[in-house]
């Protein structure tokens, strides 16, 4: 009987229908600086769209979507909607037939497994904010395409990885409590990192819920989303996800987003979060942290559609990023078998030496000094892109006290871990009161060198204009230009103003900025990208001797056994290595990920 009326809500709501609930005299009331709703309200506050919502899910949808209306449709959710384009304009045959082969994959059968109460809310957002069902469906199950197919696409073309276009997360958590905290409560640290940098932090949202079913809760997301948004509940059970690529998911099971809804409204303990773990299938392919303040115990949950393997606290602390660490769940997952991001074991190392090097002395200042740090593990170095906790593309960043109920926020332009975190009192704050609560602000991590801010802000102006209009090169160029004069010392911003020249035919500038770049102190991975991009280079100059010996210094790197086995050379830089000392790189190859202009990712593929 479930299945069956599972069935007919999914085949209901498919389609591009609008509005199907809205009432003519559903208005917004505007009072004292707040916006209302019948029950429900909204306040700007400090950067932060602060909503009060209640009800059925399809109520607090609805009142999301009607308080949020403009910002949804100006925010990110045409953004994470179209995970081809980006909400781009753009027409062809081929971008039809591969969002209908997306559809048929991935959409359908996923819009068939999740829940009704997050079916309800998403509708309930997309009748209020009079953007389609399928825009709001879409935007919160944006990774879902990747998670599902990237495993897919690997399987077929192992020998083409340089056909793949294979995004890695790159958020963070840690908890530490008992012992590792200065008053021996739970602390916990968050950090999503994603793209739509721009309209994710303009119009992010903590929305305080009181559902007529289940819990009370908080949740930070941003207009129109409830993907990715972490949590807590009146029990103080918080709750963070992450995105892995495992080589276990089909799309047949409850997403990121249904887990979490399910995590906050009805886990009061632990095991409350494990049963729904176990009970529920699983169409993720990633990772929880769930806490429980009440009893000071945590545990990261590596979930497959096969099976959740939970790793528990150790040393009173745990932490997680986009990687599996369990030795089971490393066997498919494709970061640790190929060494694919040198930043998800940096994040994780990272984390750990912060820890441990403030044992005892945790608090919530602390972690907000965690969670916008801006050391490169396998350096040492301060460094502003990639690789560190504190990365470009950070859009929420939160502080946890689940014992206390307590919580900061921070607020303002990515990365946003690096803005001060405004604090709230969830007691207070779902009765309706405004937070009192001591620090009322937390201001995070300080940088040894201020220019290294400045830098990393104008190559952040480059990487929203690539999100917006890729084809404005020159302007990107000329801002991570005005980066690297603020900060000589980030070899990120090196490797991609190369790489911008390098598809402009720039070749003799693009390589005096790599060769700059190799004076500087970097990892393994960075040596081996910088001389994949010189082979590279030379190759098209038409200088093949210099090229092979670039290609071969890589594969000399990618044999070294690093202190760390972590922290290998990308597998994938050694086969572009191999596949251009067989064959030359030719104008032909620049569709090959080895050139992609990926501002996330180490520009593409380090």
């Amino acid at each position: 009987m479930e299945f069956l009326y599972k069935y007919s809500f999914n085949k209901k709501f498919e389609g591009d229908d609008r509005n199907l609930s809205k009432k003519n005299n559903d208005k917004i009331e505007i009072r004292d600086g707040k916006r209302y709703f019948r029950d429900a309200w909204m306040e700007k506050r400090g950067g932060l769209y602060v909503m009060h919502l209640k009800g059925s899910p399809y109520e607090i949808g609805y009142q999301h979507g009607i308080l949020m209306s403009e910002e949804i449709k100006q925010g990110a959710a045409q953004f994470y909607a179209d995970p081809i384009n980006g909400g781009r304009k753009s027409h062809s045959l081929k971008l039809w037939l591969i969002k209908q082969y997306l559809n048929k994959k991935v959409y359908n059968p996923i819009k068939k497994a999740q829940t009704q109460d997050l079916l309800e809310q998403l509708k309930g957002i997309a009748d209020g904010s009079d953007v389609s069902y399928n825009t709001i469906f879409k935007a919160n199950h944006h990774t879902a395409v990747t998670m599902v197919m990237t495993p897919v696409l690997i399987r077929q073309y192992l020998k083409k990885f340089n056909k793949l276009g294979i995004k890695i997360g790159g958020c963070s958590t840690f908890v530490a409590t008992k012992e590792a905290t200065s008053n021996g409560k739970t602390i916990v640290g968050r950090n999503t990192d994603y793209g739509g940098i721009e309209g994710w932090p303009k119009y992010q949202t903590v929305s305080f819920v009181e559902p007529e079913d289940g819990f009370k809760y908080v949740q930070i997301g941003t207009a129109g989303i409830v993907m990715w948004a972490p949590g807590m509940n009146e029990k103080g059970i918080v709750v963070t996800a992450h995105y892995m690529i495992y080589d276990d998911i089909i799309p047949n099971g409850l997403s990121i987003a249904a887990f979490t809804d399910e995590f906050l409204r009805k886990a009061e303990n632990l095991d409350d979060a494990l049963n729904i773990l176990n009970k529920n299938p699983r169409g993720v392919s990633g990772g929880f942290v769930i806490t429980d303040g009440e009893k000071k115990d945590a545990f990261a949950a590596e979930v497959s559609t096969g099976k959740a393997t939970i790793r528990r606290m150790e040393n009173n602390r745990v932490i997680m990023t986009n990687m599996a660490v369990s030795e089971e769940k490393r066997q498919i997952d494709f970061v640790s078998r190929f060494n694919l991001n040198e930043g998800c074991p940096g994040r994780y190392r990272r984390l750990m030496q912060l820890i441990d090097e403030n044992y005892g002395k945790i608090d919530a200042n602390k972690a907000a000094e965690f969670m916008g740090d801006h050391v490169r593990f396998t350096t040492g170095t301060e460094r502003c892109a990639y690789g560190i906790v504190a990365v470009d593309d950070n859009v929420n960043s939160m502080v946890f006290s689940p014992e206390e109920l307590k919580l900061w926020i921070a607020a303002g332009p990515a990365p946003v871990c690096n803005n001060q975190y405004i604090g709230f009192d969830f007691k207070e704050e779902i009765n309706g009161n405004q937070s009192k609560l001591s620090p009322e602000i937390l201001e995070g991590y300080q940088f040894e060198n201020p220019k290294k801010r400045i830098g990393m802000q104008k190559f952040n102006q480059a990487y929203i204009i690539h999100e917006e209009n890729p084809s404005q090169v020159d302007e990107m160029i000329h801002l991570i230009k005005e980066a690297l004069e603020q900060d000589p010392e980030e070899v990120i911003y090196y490797q991609m103003v190369a790489k911008l020249l390098l598809h402009k035919g720039h070749y003799n500038e693009a390589i005096n900025f790599v060769e700059n770049a190799l004076n500087l102190k970097q990892s393994l991975n960075e040596k081996a990208h910088n001389r994949l991009i010189l082979g590279i280079l030379y190759d098209l100059k038409g200088d093949r001797e210099k090229a092979l010996s670039y290609y071969h210094e890589i594969r000399e790197l990618a044999k070294k056994e690093p202190q760390d086995p972590w922290f290998k050379v990308n597998a994938m830089m050694d086969i572009f290595a191999q596949g251009y000392i067989q064959k030359p790189f030719t104008k032909k190859n620049l569709k090959d990920r080895s050139v992609l202009i990926d501002y996330s990712q180490g520009v593409g593929i380090e």
